[in-house]
């Protein structure tokens, strides 16, 4: 989740990672960590038809980021889905616009009520070996709500046309949604600094 993200950021090994992760967990907690889970089992109970035969790993909701406050103080948040794909080569386009088509309706409903900027869906595929390369390639779908509500009410608006409209909207800067295939953002994207000090993070030793 978002404390994983920060914690990458830091710079830890693998073993501080996993303690770290546990103490943050419980430490940062709140509105952010209830969303994610209430997103993943929404996430859990979607059906993605033949195209679930690509997975390598079900799919997950990584985070739900909040990434800066709204001017009616409340979070601004960004739902990070991960589909880990077992393709050894770039996925066919067409079907990782149904995934994450359904990826995004599925998690709607539990982020309702809060602010979202968009809905990241990070597509990972390729191989791993122990000579490199060490991670899998990925590339992203960013999926503005605008374009997710559209989905929901216009019976004509499906994975195809979300495909189009994303792709004609993209501007070239990954950092703006909708994004068509994109390189991942880096991992500070996903955190609003106010939190750390709003959170107490000075004076915890890191």
């Amino acid at each position: 989740m978002v404390t994983t993200a920060l914690i990458r950021t830091l710079g830890l090994g693998p073993t501080a990672v996993a303690v770290s992760a546990v103490m943050l967990s419980q430490w940062w907690g709140g509105e952010s960590q209830s969303l994610a889970d209430d997103a993943q089992t929404a996430l859990e109970n979607r059906q993605f038809g033949r195209d679930a035969d690509l997975f390598a790993s079900a799919p997950t909701v990584d985070d739900v980021a909040s990434v800066n406050t709204h001017r009616d103080g409340e979070p601004i948040y960004v739902p990070v889905i991960d589909i880990d794909l077992e393709s050894a080569e770039e996925p066919d386009r067409a079907a990782a616009y149904r995934i994450a088509a359904g990826a995004v309706r599925a998690v709607r409903p539990a982020l309702a009520d809060v602010h979202v900027r968009h809905y990241d869906v990070l597509f990972s595929y390729g191989e791993t070996s122990w000579t490199g390369p060490w991670t899998k390639e990925k590339r992203r779908l960013a999926v503005t709500p605008r374009l997710l509500e559209r989905l929901e009410r216009e019976p004509s608006f499906d994975a195809a046309a979300l495909r189009s409209a994303i792709e004609e909207r993209d501007d070239g800067d990954d950092e703006i949604p909708p994004v068509a295939w994109g390189d991942p953002l880096p991992d500070s994207y996903y955190y609003d600094t106010d939190d750390w000090s709003g959170a107490g993070m000075t004076g915890m030793g890191f």
